[in-house]
């Protein structure tokens, strides 16, 4: 009677949270590798026209080509992993009997978010690499940014005394004072690329032909 339909329920909960949990990983994993070649792309292509003119065509594009597939790779397969663990957590939910509350293909419980993107993290972003250290960068400064908004939403001073847009001005300025200190005073302290396009920037403006025809850019 009951126990049958108990069992019953938990089968069906199991075998929807299984079949999602498969289906969604594999678009996860298809959606990272498209995304990661959508970014990476455009921007290796216009970093070497800026930088890498004067190589050899050839070396050009492979090097286009490995950090488009680099990038590719490590976004889509952090994607299935992080989706795959999301998946066996809301499994592991449905065996056990406790009712899922969440919509499926997200975490049954907050934890596994964190769980998930700690092991993904380990396995795909911790080996370093130029492509990986730019994304981490890129990711850092948002974090820090969300959970400034979220220390504000609880209340929590100074934040809450302040809103985003009344403090972007004072962020902002300070984000680029510090910025061109660190770049005229401890350059080598940057990322790479960011010292390369300040170079290009300030430094590489301080000299100029008689004629100044480099007035006029050419890629």
């Amino acid at each position: 009677g009951t126990r049958r339909i108990m069992t019953k329920f938990t089968h069906d909960t199991l075998m929807d949270a299984v079949r999602h949990g498969l289906l969604s990983t594999a678009y996860g994993l298809r959606n990272g590798v498209h995304y990661g070649v959508k970014i990476r792309a455009p921007h290796a292509l216009v970093m070497t026209l800026l930088f890498k003119s004067n190589q050899p065509i050839r070396k050009n594009f492979e090097g286009i080509l490995k950090m488009t597939f680099v990038h590719a790779r490590n976004l889509g397969g952090f994607v299935l992993i992080y989706k795959g663990l999301l998946a066996l957590g809301r499994a592991a939910h449905a065996i056990s009997g406790i009712p899922l509350l969440t919509p499926p293909g997200t975490p049954a419980a907050a934890w596994h978010a964190l769980l998930a993107g700690w092991i993904g993290g380990m396995l795909v972003w911790a080996k370093h690499s130029s492509v990986n250290e730019q994304i981490v960068m890129y990711l850092f400064s948002r974090v820090c940014v969300g959970f400034a908004k979220l220390l504000a939403r609880r209340g929590v001073r100074p934040f809450s005394d302040w809103t985003f847009a009344r403090a972007y001005p004072f962020f902002a300025a300070a984000v680029w004072a510090a910025v061109m200190w660190l770049f005229e005073r401890h350059p080598k302290v940057l990322q790479p690329s960011l010292e390369q396009s300040m170079v290009y920037l300030y430094h590489d403006t301080n000299a100029w032909s008689r004629d100044c025809q480099e007035l006029a850019p050419s890629i």
